[in-house]
């Protein structure tokens, strides 16, 4: 599951940034092409126990944006992507997606 080493580069973080206090609420940016319930799953399974168990998730989609050799520089949507792959929409050259989640907010309890 390529979703569980992203979750754990962002546990990873956030664990630094709380410096061992508890964690209230995570808020992160994902490209549509990333399966939202793995994330979500991955996060709940990654933070039991410690001080993220009961931090609450926010997820917000966005489209990933693609360079492609034909000139098409921009957002693709949902329709061009397939797992991690992203299909320009001007000649359908296929790419890689470069999957990352973007941590916007770690906010701490009390």
């Amino acid at each position: 599951m390529h979703e569980l080493s992203l979750v754990e580069e962002l546990v990873a973080e956030c664990d630094r940034r709380a410096g061992g206090q508890t964690v209230a609420l995570v808020r992160v940016r994902c490209p549509i092409t990333i399966e939202l319930d793995e994330v979500e799953q991955a996060f709940r399974v990654l933070t039991a126990g410690g001080p993220m168990e009961t931090a609450r998730l926010e997820i917000e989609t966005f489209p990933p944006t693609l360079s492609c050799g034909c000139g098409f520089s921009g957002p693709v949507g949902k329709d061009d992507t397939g797992g991690h792959m992203v299909v320009c929409p001007r000649c359908a050259t296929v790419h890689e997606s470069h999957d990352a989640l973007e941590l916007v907010t770690v906010e701490l309890a009390g």
